[in-house]
């Protein structure tokens, strides 16, 4: 087939892209001139959207700013889909994010959510994966939590007793080319998962044990999230949004799902974070 991805240079699109190619698809991955989610310009996009059969979207950014993440997660996809529609494409894979809900107060997942609501009503074959914390070698959180993990001492707020249920890459980008080869029935939405829960502190005390090789455990200072909120604004500024009091908030309502469908999708369980390999 011929599958075009959006974000195929990305932590998680160059996963999908790689075991596309190795199954034996002509993948095109689509360059920021081909395609800007920011400026979007409409000749350039269809002309990259002919004579494709699937389009895989891997775009997602962080930022502190609401409008730049409604246009990337919502209004551009949505005129993808409008103009792949247009050019006779038939199927339309979605990375999202667990949570991702149209309400949602916290701009990131609601602006993944009203993007997956939009491209539901597409016209397309439409299918949705939501990973969790996603672990693996050059993204953004794995490699804040790895070097927390390498420290001796870290404050943590509330101690890190939140609970996620971190999934591996190369999961979530297996299980996204078996949605772009093998479609599911329309509407589909998979919760991406790993097979065990963790606390932060836990999952900082794994990652320390298994990627750092260090036996001793790393000491935790709990913080009260009342000490942390008035920082928080600054550190939405100097982080581009990664530590915000949107994220504060992600982490506090936990970041967790039955993986079951998730197994399905790919066949077998999918990795605990004792497997992980970095």
């Amino acid at each position: 087939m011929n599958i075009l991805i959006f974000g195929g240079r990305g932590f998680i699109g160059k996963q999908i892209a790689r075991i596309l190619r190795e199954r034996g698809h002509q993948v095109h991955i689509a360059t920021r001139q081909e395609v800007d989610f920011v400026n979007l310009n409409e000749t350039s996009a269809k002309k990259v959207l002919q004579n494709q059969d699937v389009i895989v979207n891997a775009v997602g950014v962080m930022s502190r700013h609401a409008d730049v993440l409604e246009t990337v997660h919502h209004h551009t996809p949505v005129k993808l889909a409008a103009w792949a529609r247009e050019v006779g494409v038939k199927h339309w894979v979605q990375l999202s994010a667990l949570g991702a809900d149209a309400a949602h107060e916290v701009p990131f997942v609601g602006s993944k959510g009203r993007g997956d609501v939009a491209l539901l009503s597409s016209g397309l074959t439409v299918n949705v994966g939501r990973p969790s914390i996603v672990f693996g070698r050059g993204g953004e959180s794995c490699e804040a939590f790895l070097k927390m993990a390498n420290m001796p001492i870290w404050a943590l707020p509330n101690g890190g007793q939140f609970d996620f249920q971190p999934v591996h890459v190369f999961d979530v980008a297996e299980g996204l080319a078996n949605m772009a080869e093998h479609p599911l029935p329309h509407g589909t939405i998979v919760n991406m998962t790993g097979a065990t829960q963790h606390t932060l502190a836990d999952y900082l005390q794994i990652l320390r044990q298994v990627v750092h090789g260090k036996p001793n455990h790393l000491k935790i200072i709990p913080i009260p999230m009342a000490l942390i909120a008035p920082t928080l604004p600054m550190m939405n500024v100097l982080s581009n949004g990664f530590v915000s009091a949107g994220s504060m908030k992600l982490l506090q309502q936990g970041s967790c799902a039955d993986c079951g469908d998730f197994a399905a999708l790919l066949g077998r369980e999918p990795l605990g974070v004792r497997d992980f390999v970095y």
